[in-house]
């Protein structure tokens, strides 16, 4: 066991997630809500079979019966319920409890319920007619669980009274007192051969009981706070426990020695489970991951991440393929664990907010900009980085693909553009002309010239082949947001902060029209027939204009605040509309109607696409999710939600027959889906994705920083950093080098991917280099904050004397 692969299936619920079970066959997976619902999944396509709704409040205790056509579940409603997994019903309810049902089982053979109640009282129940048989008492405070032998000769309850006892099931006699613990017990379970029984304590032990005589052959002392899981492996010769030390330990059964310390979470570790073949352990922990461990060896093979927060419980699938983990997060994930299969969570990525992704023609490669001063290119199968495109010395703000694949543009807030080999990741050109930052590239048709936008208030047409600025168009009084080449490249259609939608004529340079709004334009769309344009605006509208005469043909009502995204579908007849108020709308453009309003994101709709097919728009929101809408009926079919935070924008592309979704976030995370389209199902599968990168201070100068404390130059030279920073006040005349100016230094030295810290420097280092990097990061965005305050400062007051003069 290698690796395994990120969980492509986040379910989400409508409540924290407790239980999570497979069935003996692994057909179905049940899932336990905090508010008393059980969900029933098929594994094979992950619908939702049944929603069994009965029990008032949380459950305890959901289980399979061996036959796998039932589910018996317990809860703090005093009631215990059998449900018939092929019909979605409930058999029967099974009262008489004078308190919470804290547990439940089945017998081996499936004929009868073992109950574990507040009341103190052990009861058998005949599952066909839901009868008790039995009574077991003995216990004197609140029975915790309870559990059958594998032969179902015996029963083990385990009690708050700090005692577990063993009942024969013949007789109903308590045939031994298991007494040792000294706080409550809260698990119990029978080795395979059922000769003995494993309890963990809150007294921080585990202890090892012969079934036969009643006495405790092994106490396993070793964990340092409650032991809150043990399972046996399938052979029975280990053992694991989970405790709230934040540790999991393997354990011989038979001479009670510790074997292997599974160290790695950070938070109480909830539960362990075993793989059917005793090769792998899955730990789940309220630190928000699932780990899984080598038994053979104790190393952790693969941390799973992509929970928000603790994890409950998790469950392995029978055959051993598939891992589910349940979360108070909301959701279920599913996981698949086959030896040597790739992981899908690239190590490596973006350090801040991801801007744009965009496809390669061919559709092979994901190209992401960021304000970590980078850009990307991401292989879409593999989620590997071919290239980061290192150069721009403040962030990178736009990324564009030529038509022919081979290069790439980029524009940043270091007011110039520079062009990219796809293929090596040199830079052939860069582009300097503009005053202010770069707001937008478009390629023109043929992909020999280049136009930019600026907030400057100016757009530069550019050679491709020389690198020449050919022409500037002026004309805006304000920030210019966006620009587009027509499809026949005659026009250039551009939007800006003055209200105003330019279209200018590529051969002379000259406005066309100027197509006025009430307020900005954010978002502008050319029709696939190149003959209008829609355009935001911020007073919620959406206008569409006739680029041959520059008239207004028709002004959508989007809403009372303002469209933030826009887009045509493939044949044109249709326009979307994403709000900030987290609205999408469909618009008709021939009867100018308002086809759909979908509900659903509780965010600002930041991008939004079609489908090739036109089938289907995706929007993406501030709300840190993703969703697939069906044009035709106006349903939501599908919500991504495998986001920390808001997605910034996504790319849509269909390749070698597969459709493919790609999305780049505020956390500087990317990440691509497989979308499949069966019928009436949609389902979007993760494939890649990569996690927030750190800082990577290799070879980045720091000599003569002004201002860095001791403790920092420590340990920016752990990190890699070169030079001698300032010890003393600068000498008069000499230049200061800020840590401002040495922003962009620290990353454009950075040349590869991120090292850990030195595990020989301790825990302290580590925790005072975190702490370090954060309140960099943090300076770091304050400082583009304040930049990006004083720039549009500058701009208004060059434009005013321009005016004047």
């Amino acid at each position: 066991m290698t690796s395994a692969q990120f969980g492509e299936l986040p379910l989400k619920q409508e409540d924290s997630v407790w239980l999570c079970v497979y069935s003996p066959n692994g057909k179905t997976v049940a899932v336990g809500l905090y508010n008393g619902k059980i969900i029933v999944y098929s594994t094979s396509d992950w619908e939702t079979l049944w929603k069994l709704e009965g029990h008032r409040g949380f459950l305890t205790r959901i289980v399979y019966s061996p036959d796998g056509n039932r589910i018996a579940s317990s809860g703090i409603d005093r009631t215990l319920r059998i449900w018939n997994i092929h019909a979605g019903d409930c058999l029967h309810v099974l009262r008489g409890f004078d308190g919470e049902v804290n547990g439940v089982a089945y017998s081996p053979q499936g004929d009868q319920i073992a109950s574990a109640c507040e009341d103190k009282i052990v009861k058998l129940w005949d599952v066909r007619s839901g009868e008790c048989r039995y009574i077991l008492i003995g216990h004197t405070d609140k029975v915790l669980g309870v559990a059958y032998s594998l032969k179902g000769s015996q029963i083990v309850s385990y009690s708050e009274d700090k005692t577990l006892r063993t009942w024969s099931t013949e007789t109903m006699e308590c045939l031994h007192v298991l007494s040792g613990h000294n706080e409550y017990i809260n698990i119990a379970a029978y080795s395979p051969q059922g000769d003995q029984v494993a309890s963990a304590s809150n007294d921080r032990t585990v202890r090892l009981w012969d079934v036969s005589t009643g006495e405790c052959q092994h106490i396993l002392t070793d964990h340092t706070n409650d032991v809150n899981s043990v399972m046996y492996s399938p052979n029975g010769k280990q053992l694991a426990s989970a405790s709230s030390d934040q540790t999991a330990r393997l354990w011989d059964t038979g001479t009670g020695k510790c074997l292997h310390v599974l160290q790695g979470h950070t938070n109480w570790v909830r539960k362990v489970v075993y793989s059917p073949q005793g090769d792998m352990v899955v730990s789940a922990s309220i630190d928000t991951t699932v780990r899984l461990w080598d038994t053979a060896t104790g190393v952790c093979i693969q941390t799973l991440t992509g929970h928000s927060s603790a994890v409950w419980s998790v469950d392995l699938s029978p055959q051993g393929d598939k891992i589910a983990s349940c979360s108070y997060d909301k959701t279920v994930r599913l996981w698949d664990a086959h030896t040597g299969a790739p992981t899908r969570h690239i190590p490596s990525g973006h350090t801040s907010p991801v801007y744009q992704v965009k496809y390669s023609p061919r559709g092979d490669i994901v190209a992401t900009s960021s304000r970590d001063m980078t850009a990307r290119l991401w292989d879409i199968q593999t989620g590997v980085c071919h290239q980061t495109l290192r150069g721009h010395t403040w962030e990178v703000t736009c990324v564009k693909f030529s038509p022919q694949g081979d290069q790439i543009a980029t524009g940043s807030d270091d007011t110039t553009v520079r062009l990219w080999n796809v293929n090596t990741g040199t830079c052939t050109h860069t582009l300097a002309g503009h005053r202010y930052l770069v707001r937008d590239v478009a390629y023109s048709s043929r992909g020999d010239q280049l136009v930019s936008a600026s907030d400057d208030g100016t757009l530069r047409l550019w050679d491709v082949l020389s690198g020449e600025c050919r022409r500037t168009l002026t004309g805006h009084t304000s920030n210019v947001l966006g620009v587009m080449y027509s499809s026949n490249g005659n026009q250039i259609v551009s939007n800006g902060e003055d209200n105003t939608v330019r279209i200018w004529d590529v051969e002379t340079g000259e406005c066309n029209y100027t197509l006025h709004g009430h307020r900005t334009f954010w978002r502008l769309e050319y029709s696939p027939q190149g003959n209008q344009v829609a355009a935001t605006n911020d007073d919620g509208t959406v206008r569409v204009w006739d680029i041959s005469t520059g008239e207004c043909r028709h002004i959508f009502i989007g809403g009372k605040v303002g469209v933030w995204s826009v887009t045509y579908s493939p044949k044109g007849d249709q326009i979307a509309s994403g709000g900030r108020d987290g609205s999408v709308r469909i618009w008709d453009t021939t009867a100018r109607a308002c086809l759909w309003t979908l509900s659903g994101h509780n965010g600002n709709v930041n991008k939004i696409v079609y489908s090739l097919r036109g089938d289907l728009v995706i929007s993406a929101s501030s709300d840190k999710s993703v969703r697939v809408w069906d044009v035709t009926s106006g349903q939501c079919r599908a919500v991504v939600q495998d986001f920390q935070d808001e997605v910034k924008d996504i790319a849509w592309i269909e390749s070698s027959g597969h459709n493919y979704l790609a999305a780049g976030c505020g956390d500087g995370v990317v990440g691509t889906w497989q979308v499949l389209l069966v019928g009436d199902r949609c389902d979007v599968n993760l494939k890649w994705m990569t996690t927030k990168g750190e800082l990577d201070m290799k070879d980045a100068n720091i000599q003569d920083v002004q201002g860095l404390s001791q403790l920092n130059r420590k340990l920016l030279k752990q990190r890699g950093a070169v030079g001698d920073p300032a010890h003393t006040l600068r000498e008069a005349g000499k230049k200061a080098t800020t840590m401002a100016s040495v922003v962009s230094k620290l990353k454009a030295s950075s040349q590869r991917d991120v090292d850990s810290p030195s595990s020989t420097s301790g825990a302290l280092a580590r925790e005072l280099e975190q702490t370090v990097e954060q309140k960099f990061q943090q300076t770091k965005d304050s400082l583009f904050q304040v930049k990006d305050s004083l720039l549009n400062v500058m701009a208004t007051v060059e434009r005013t004397i321009q005016g004047c003069e």
